[in-house]
């Protein structure tokens, strides 16, 4: 997912997007172990991809940026933010 998706996101969705990368990379890891796995890139995107919404949680601790406010205003302008394309 791109940055600005996951901007729109609530928390908990957040949350549960974490999980649910995490189980794919244990099951990514399990492929790779038994020499099943077709896409060794899948690792590493995911491990970004859980960077990314940690980093966004983590603004949101430290009350850089709200996720509700980034919402708000992505709600409005209908666009992400200009960096959004890694």
């Amino acid at each position: 997912m791109k940055l600005y998706e996951l901007r729109q996101l609530s928390e908990t969705e957040l949350h549960d997007r974490v999980a649910e990368l995490k189980e794919e990379i244990f099951n990514l890891n399990f492929q790779k172990a038994t020499r099943q796995m077709a896409d060794a890139n899948r690792i590493s995107a995911s491990r970004r991809e859980i960077a990314r919404i940690l980093t966004l949680l983590h603004e949101d601790e430290l009350n850089i940026r709200s996720i509700r406010e980034g919402n708000e205003q992505n709600r409005e302008d209908g666009q992400g933010d200009p960096g959004d394309d890694a």
